[in-house]
């Protein structure tokens, strides 16, 4: 028996291998030295802080703007220097996705070896993990998470989301649904004060660190000014035809405050002003920029290829202007890129299918606490960073919804076989 299953593991780490594999070819075909994501430069600034004397400080970045989670990791393998970055991304691919096969196996789906070839052909999985950007490691703690939550490993669980947290804040919130589903089930309050607790205990050491260190108890000042320019921000530039850097400068004059601190206060204080005086405005124009969160994930394929350049202010001509405009802006005319869009999007409108297959199926089959656990989730990642949703914020769902394709693609191949016996 146990043969069977230490060969079943193995197995599984073979198929985990397979996105590992895309990830380390990109990287080496796109290079290590120069990535067309501005964010890049300050992960890998600030892991070279930490590596040279544990200290948070880099000139590529403001104080307290990221959080320390992705340096940490890149700190533990600074000795690889400029590839350090690639062996955190790989072990935290290879992670997600072996998680990934397991929460499938978990529902009881069969054909899990199917995930790693979905992700395999996942261009915004591949590509973010062959970058030093924090969403893949981010990836892998949230499956891990997701995971022993729904094995009932509940401190785990917990656990596992305060390290996600760790690494990108847009998590911050979400111990608040575990915790809500857990009360629905009826769990023991000291259950649930312990999962609390331990999803809340990195970002509560970190608050209270910069309070000792800067006497301003603030888990990041990056928030603040999100909620300015790119909720509020995106909102005004669409309403009054402003490109959004000129909104962004504008708003930006605007802050007050001696520090970074103060600044991000201040920033908070706006934008939540703008979004009141603009309550119902805001809540017409969300829908439109929520389409945005189904966006096709080849774009950033094409950058890290350097096949396409200078396509900075895309989204924002997306917001104004429409689909057409943003496309010819984007594309100028490279044949090459638009080609491999279009047979992606065949690709990627079959996926899109086999997902809504897979939700009609839940609801026939009767599992409706997977459709409103999978709702939840996907619903916290949909409407919390309204007002600049791209590819990039679906992708911490993506395993669950590749689970949710393949178990509706088999209803599908169910249904024509029992159809054809029908006939027959």
């Amino acid at each position: 028996m146990h043969k069977i299953i230490n060969s079943k593991i193995s197995i599984n780490i073979l198929w985990a291998l397979l996105p590992c594999v895309a990830v380390l070819t990109l990287t080496l075909a796109g290079g290590v030295k120069t990535f067309p994501f501005p964010d890049t430069a300050e992960y890998i600034g600030l892991g070279k802080s930490l590596a040279a004397d544990f200290s948070f400080d880099s000139p590529s970045t403001s104080i307290c703007r990221r959080v320390p989670g992705y340096p940490f990791f890149l700190m533990l393998f600074s000795s690889l220097g400029n590839y350090n970055f690639l062996a955190v991304n790989l072990l935290s691919i290879l992670g997600f996705t072996w998680f990934g096969m397991r929460l499938a196996e978990k529902w009881k789906m069969k054909y899990s070896y199917i995930l790693p070839i979905l992700i395999l052909f996942s261009p915004g999985l591949i590509t973010l993990g062959s970058v030093p950007l924090s969403e893949i490691t981010f990836i892998f703690f949230l499956t891990m998470s997701i995971y022993y939550f729904v094995s009932d490993k509940f401190i785990v669980s917990s656990l596992a989301l305060s390290v996600a947290t760790f690494c990108r804040p847009v998590s911050i919130f979400l111990f608040l649904l575990f915790a809500a589903w857990l009360i629905w089930k009826k769990k023991k309050i000291v259950l649930i004060l312990l999962f609390v607790a331990g999803a809340n205990l990195l970002p509560v050491f970190w608050t209270a660190r910069n309070y000792v260190k800067y006497d301003y108890p603030v888990y990041t000042t990056l928030s603040n000014f999100y909620l300015l320019y790119y909720k509020a921000g995106s909102y005004l530039s669409w309403k009054n035809n402003v490109p959004f850097d000129d909104m962004r400068n504008k708003l930006g004059k605007q802050l007050e405050g001696d520090n970074i601190f103060e600044q991000s206060a201040s920033a908070g204080k706006l934008g939540r002003k703008i979004l009141l005086d603009n309550f119902w405005g805001f809540c017409l124009w969300a829908p439109r920029n929520m389409v945005y969160f189904l966006m096709p994930d080849i774009t950033p394929l094409f950058e890290r290829l350097h096949m396409i350049s200078g396509n900075r202010g895309t989204l924002d001509v997306l917001r104004r202007k429409g689909l057409l405009a943003a496309f010819n802006h984007y594309f100028n005319n490279n044949i090459g890129a638009m080609s491999a869009t279009f047979v992606y999007l065949v690709f990627y409108f079959i996926l899109f299918a086999a997902m809504v297959a897979g939700i009609i199926r839940l609801w026939i089959e009767k599992h409706y606490q997977k459709l409103v656990f999978g709702a939840l989730l996907m619903g916290y990642f949909w409407i919390l960073p309204i007002g600049n949703l791209d590819w990039r914020f679906r992708m911490p769902i993506m395993p669950i919804l590749f689970i949710l394709a393949i178990y509706g693609a088999k209803g599908l191949l169910n249904w024509q076989l029992t159809r054809k016996l029908r006939i027959k």
